[in-house]
């Protein structure tokens, strides 16, 4: 049965780059605080230093831009990591840790997409990506900024 929604706190938070490859990072909080504890962000963000190289590099195609969603649940933290490759598809590799831990393992072998409160900052990522970059003279400061 599914249990009632409720609004969670989401945050962006600074920018990073990985690869030299830009990526937004933004924070959901089931528990309403506006940014991660800084040990939780900084272990996320070299969960994504350590992923997405080789994650790019596989797929191939990628186009020089990707985001992150760090969210605290009820039930884990979530690491949503994903990029935009062959100039139009979405990759994602996505890690899980318990709440209380920072210790991220990839649960890249179950098939999870996001939850409803991922879901909808990926559609604000794919409405910034058809607006500043599916044009004839893309700019990707425009994209980064959005």
């Amino acid at each position: 049965m599914a249990e009632v929604f409720r609004p969670r706190t989401r945050a962006r938070l600074a920018d990073g780059e990985v690869w030299g490859v830009p990526v937004k990072m933004h924070w959901i909080d089931a528990a309403g605080q506006d940014a991660p504890p800084a040990g939780l962000l900084a272990d996320a963000w070299r969960v994504v230093a350590d992923t997405l190289p080789d994650a790019m590099a596989i797929e191939g195609g990628a186009e020089g831009a990707a985001f992150c969603i760090l969210h605290r649940g009820e039930q884990g933290i979530w690491l949503l990591m994903d990029w935009w490759a062959h100039a139009d598809i979405l990759c994602q590799r996505l890690a899980r840790a318990d709440v209380g831990a920072t210790l991220f393992e990839s649960v890249d072998e179950r098939p999870l997409l996001a939850c409803v409160w991922e879901l909808e900052v990926i559609e604000a990522e794919r409405l910034a990506w058809i607006e500043h970059m599916m044009r004839p003279s893309p700019n990707l400061a425009a994209w980064r900024a959005a």
